[in-house]
């Protein structure tokens, strides 16, 4: 069986499974750069962290909008599934959901950057400017709201593998007929 670039009726294509593992391999660094964060104690190597996680966040939010623009050319594979219906209805809710936290998740932070009052360097390639002389008061509740999405994707992403581990010693209702 081989795999085509584009989605079948019954199958990921190359282009969305490469989507798929290389948003996955970003939001793990994210995730470590975040974690390392809240050890650092030396204020430039903090804010050069910041800078770190924020670009990966943008580039994350530019890869997750490119998957959702190739999800909505292509077929949904999972329709074909031989699945029960209410694991069907489970899966299809499930990727909405993380979908819609992580681009949430991206969009907080940018709206952090620009309620912070610092010049923003993206991967020191580039930098944009402060738009505020100082930090607007909305600032902390989006970072406290950045955090609470950060906490909810978790559980997500446990049904989420879990399920595809089921599904791959398990396998489909008609792989047992």
């Amino acid at each position: 069986m081989s795999i085509h670039l584009k989605n079948s009726p019954t199958q990921y294509g190359l282009i969305a499974r490469v989507l798929h593992w290389s948003s996955v391999a970003m939001l793990l660094t994210i995730i470590v750069v975040a974690s390392q964060l809240t050890e650092q104690t030396s204020i430039p190597e903090k804010l050069a962290l910041i800078s770190q996680h924020a670009s990966l966040g943008m580039l994350l939010l530019i890869l997750m909008l490119a998957r959702l623009r190739w999800r909505h050319l292509n077929p949904n594979p999972i329709h074909s599934y031989s699945i029960q219906p209410w694991q069907k209805l489970l899966a299809i809710s499930l990727h909405r959901s993380i979908y819609i936290i992580i681009i949430t998740q991206c969009f907080l932070g940018l709206l952090m950057l620009l309620t912070s009052g610092d010049t923003f360097h993206f991967f020191d390639v580039f930098e944009l400017p402060a738009l505020l002389e100082k930090p607007h008061p909305i600032h902390q509740t989006i970072l406290g709201l950045h955090y609470l999405m950060s906490v909810m994707i978790y559980p997500l992403f446990a049904v989420h593998i879990s399920a595809a581990i089921y599904h791959q010693i398990f396998g489909l209702i008609e792989d047992h007929a």
